[in-house]
């Protein structure tokens, strides 16, 4: 019987805290990061071996992405978006690994047995994704305060321009930004469940016959690397509209001329319109 549950599912608890097989696979991709990490870090040489080249070409793909459409204080975000973008991308990958999904304990319900798997996508859970979402949002609101400064992001945000079309613009553009934790949350939600649902009902129809035995090592994989690169995709997706966010939120408040609130010196070669003789 398919059974995929939208819930991720309980396995333990450690007093209040209720320990998921979504949080356990979203604690695997920390650790396998964290390891690559220091090994890269300790190992690393001005000429990369294998896997140093390995590791390093999606972090200069999106870097090159970052800088070219980030402005000029793209150094300061590129650590998070690189942070998002490796997470998520590990716990997709690892969600496809053998046992993910399919080892766990059997429980029966409504006179029906099923498997409540040890580990699961971590991206699965609505509580892995949409915390990512809330860190998106907390960080482009930062950046925008940072560069435009508190007076300055708050009138971009309630003041609409002209004036007279505040009362009508301002409560749709406040639910235009709240809803980009909707928006990043659900997305990467949806597509990595759908992912599971689709894998399992696969491996169920071509498992639920001698007849169709064989396919059953042939269809799985042809699946399994298509959600490969949905996994890809998805985490590149998830990391380029956050970085999107925080890039417009830097921006906006200059595009009405309010420059010295950027923290950014003027570029060579120009002086302060105030300044001329």
């Amino acid at each position: 019987m398919v059974h995929v549950e939208i819930a991720a599912e309980e396995l333990f608890r450690l007093g209040p805290l209720i320990v998921t097989n979504s949080m356990i696979g979203a604690l695997l991709a920390s650790i396998v990061l964290l390891v690559i990490a220091l090994r890269f870090a300790r190992g690393s040489g001005i000429v990369p071996t294998r896997g140093q080249s390995l590791v390093e070409l999606p972090i200069e793909f999106l870097a090159g992405i970052v800088r070219g459409t980030g402005g000029k204080r793209w150094r300061q975000f590129a650590p998070l978006i690189f942070a998002i973008f490796l997470f998520v991308l590990t716990a997709n990958w690892l969600s496809l690994l053998p046992g993910v999904g399919t080892i766990g304990l059997v429980h029966e319900v409504e006179g029906h047995e099923i498997i409540v798997p040890f580990l699961r996508a971590g991206a699965a859970d609505l509580n892995f994704t949409l915390g990512l979402a809330l860190i998106s949002f907390v960080s482009f609101i930062a950046f925008g305060l940072r560069a435009n400064g508190a007076r300055g992001y708050i009138k971009e945000l309630l003041v609409a321009e002209p004036a007279y079309m505040t009362p009508l613009l301002t409560p749709i553009h406040l639910i235009s930004e709240l809803s980009r934790v909707i928006s990043l949350s659900m997305r990467l939600f949806g597509n990595v469940f759908a992912g599971e649902v689709l894998l399992g009902t696969m491996l169920a129809l071509t498992t639920a016959t001698v007849f169709l035995l064989p396919l059953a090592f042939v269809v799985p994989v042809v699946f399994i690397f298509l959600e490969l690169l949905f996994g890809a995709v998805q985490a590149f997706v998830f990391a380029l509209l956050s970085m999107t966010y925080i890039t417009l939120a830097i921006a906006e408040h200059r595009q009405h001329g309010d420059d010295h609130h950027s923290g950014e010196a003027p570029e060579q070669g120009t002086a302060p319109a105030h300044g001329a003789a």
